[in-house]
């Protein structure tokens, strides 16, 4: 399994926000979409669901547009940093619990 840094974490953000906003305003409002755009938003999720899985994340949430990049603590915790679509960075991390669990990141926290 690939652990991410923080850093590479807001790397990956840079490209993967333009390519994920899309499906995620699309998923938001889905029932006012044509069977032709469900197709087309389809596709472009699949697509991005295999590019996460590829390179070592996992989107978890297209309407909320969260994204989890399995990450090491400096005392040595597995965590996922957590990114949703609408935060300009990753700033919060959490456990197995999942989201409801998320806690902001403390300076210190992650290696560089």
């Amino acid at each position: 399994m690939r652990l991410f840094t923080v850093r590479e974490v807001n790397e990956v953000i840079r490209e993967l926000k333009p390519l994920l906003l899309p499906v995620v305003e699309a998923a938001r409002r889905w029932d006012s979409l044509t069977p032709e755009e469900m197709e087309e938003v389809e596709r472009q999720a699949e697509w991005l669901l295999r590019a996460a899985a590829e390179n070592g994340f996992i989107i978890r949430d297209f309407v909320n547009g969260i994204v989890d990049f399995p990450a090491r603590t400096k005392d040595d915790e597995v965590v996922f940093l957590c990114w949703k679509v609408d935060e300009p960075e990753v700033m919060f991390y959490h456990g197995p619990e999942g989201f409801r669990g998320r806690r902001r990141i403390a300076p210190g926290l992650f290696p560089e």
